[in-house]
């Protein structure tokens, strides 16, 4: 198969995460990190191989033209001349989204931006087929991007279809929880799962709400695909393109069986202890609901989640090394007090010496609220929320000994 230039979005501040993730991937190519995002080349196969592998990206665009702009026309006629039904056909509905990095150097309202490359594209299907495809805001079949970064446009068509971090499993959850993407990647960026990574006897989430990130971490540890459900399917938009593209050749359902291939291997490991907590008992009960429909039965039993403060609570008996890592309370999530930075650090030195500790807050200054020094202060995004994933290695007595 030919190789197709494509672009993997993701929230920002994970770009270097997902660079190395898509490096771990067969058939994947000139990889480039870019803003929120990673560009790579990739025949048809590797890129539906990469929906259904992929933990970290929100979805997965196909480059189909880029037209420098001197006028809202360019996007017209950048439209009108690419050959959209060897993609898709009269009879199914699309949707343009347009985003932009730096203004185009006229005036271009990107409502307009979107109209005109509906134009030339709806203007194409009536001079070919004497038909055009309807758009569909809410469920299109066919979703299409064009991005914007000052006198260039970019028009990207998706293979993703649903966002990739809607993996099928979570019914339930609590209060603006993570993306199982920011999840996977704040996982990945401990060392979990890595050759040559951290291993930890066990891993804690003190502060678990709805599990995310245990089962996120217990899905990289197993090494499933997060894109894949033996019980819980979903489809990709590229699986709805024409047969005459080159995506008509794929063969899903083999690239299906690779992915069901380790769901059954899974099912045999045992996994580090893996134990969540939190203060409110429904939640728990959430969270344990939502990693039996994330697992296999066998996996999910090994998440031990409990009723429990952190604040209150004695660390799990356990022998070092061990993880803790969580999300705290910040933001549109229930704030921290003004006494909670002195108390965090007073429960992570009383009881939590040996443990490596990553926290994810919208406090960018954190660890000197806390008088830890952070061995590690990754910037991320958690929605619209500025964050940062700090990493405390913490030792029994004074860091200064």
């Amino acid at each position: 198969m030919a190789l197709l230039s494509a672009f993997a979005v993701c929230p920002s501040g994970l770009e270097s995460c997902l660079a190395d993730e898509l490096r771990s991937l067969e058939g994947l190519t000139e990889i480039q990190t870019g803003k929120a995002g990673c560009w790579f080349r990739a025949d048809a196969t590797a890129i539906a191989r990469a929906n259904l592998w992929c933990r970290v990206p929100t979805r997965i665009l196909v480059l189909l033209d880029q037209v420098r702009l001197r006028s809202a026309d360019d996007l017209y006629a950048a439209a009108k001349r690419l050959s959209w039904e060897t993609y898709l056909n009269p009879a199914q509905t699309i949707r343009i989204d347009v985003n932009q990095g730096r203004p185009a150097p006229f005036d271009l309202a990107l409502p307009y931006a979107a109209l005109k490359v509906k134009d030339g594209l709806c203007d194409r299907f009536r001079e070919q087929t004497g038909e055009r495809p309807s758009v569909d805001t809410h469920d299109p079949d066919i979703r299409l991007w064009v991005y914007i970064d000052g006198d260039k446009a970019t028009l990207s068509i998706d293979t993703s279809g649903e966002p990739l971090f809607k993996r099928g499993w979570r019914q339930a959850k609590g209060e603006a929880p993570l993306r199982e993407n920011l999840a996977a990647a704040l996982v990945m960026m401990t060392g979990l799962g890595q050759p040559s990574g951290f291993s930890p006897n066990l891993i804690l989430d003190p502060m678990a709400g709805s599990g995310t990130l245990l089962i996120e971490a217990a899905s990289l540890l197993a090494g499933l695909a997060p894109g894949f459900h033996p019980v819980h399917p979903r489809a990709f938009a590229c699986e709805r393109f024409d047969r005459r593209s080159a995506f008509g050749r794929v063969d899903f359902t083999g690239l299906r069986a690779e992915c069901a291939a380790a769901w059954g291997r899974a099912a045999q490991l045992s996994l580090p202890a893996l134990v969540g907590r939190d203060l409110d008992g429904r939640l728990v009960r959430v969270a344990a609901d939502n990693a039996s429909r994330a697992l296999p039965p066998s996996l999910s039993r090994q998440i031990e989640f409990e009723q429990a403060d952190f604040f209150e609570a004695p660390a799990p008996a356990t022998s070092t090394p061990a993880l803790l890592l969580t999300n705290l309370p910040y933001g549109k999530r229930v704030q921290m007090s003004e006494e909670d930075p002195r108390r965090l650090s007073e429960v992570l030195k009383r009881h939590y010496a040996g443990y490596q500790a990553w926290l994810l807050t919208d406090n960018l200054k954190l660890d000197s609220a806390i008088r830890l020094k952070a061995g590690r202060r990754t910037p991320v995004m958690n929605g619209d929320i500025e964050c940062r994933w700090m990493r405390f290695d913490m030792v029994a007595g004074s860091a200064r000994t």
